[in-house]
């Protein structure tokens, strides 16, 4: 197997994973402002600035947010363990969304 064809496997793979077997990545992954972006951008710790503003320009904000939101509800492990910045959000600020009663401060 070649390199490029077991890094096609394997996006093969993860998009089973992420999205089940009959499915590929959504339709509004296409027109997404992060399409043409490098991956690592949206895991780098140092970077959260620069990926907040590619995420702002995007015209598919909502979904890609809400999806993301969606899958990391499916289980603990998900929401619990969420990093990098998808859909705008961090993964602190996804974390405070799944667990709002955690962060919330006490105001008695």
């Amino acid at each position: 197997m070649s390199t490029n064809d077991a890094e096609a496997f394997g996006y093969r793979v993860l998009m089973r994973v992420l999205f089940g077997p009959a499915e590929g990545p959504p339709g509004w992954r296409e027109r997404a402002a992060c399409a043409d972006c490098d991956p690592s951008l949206f895991d780098a710790a140092g970077r959260i600035a620069a990926a907040k503003k590619v995420c702002a320009s995007c015209p598919v904000l909502a979904e890609c947010r809400q999806d993301q939101l969606d899958w990391e509800a499916t289980s603990p492990r998900f929401r619990a363990n969420a990093s990098g910045v998808v859909g705008g959000l961090t993964g602190a600020d996804r974390r405070r969304i799944h667990y709002p009663a955690k962060y919330a401060k006490d105001v008695a």
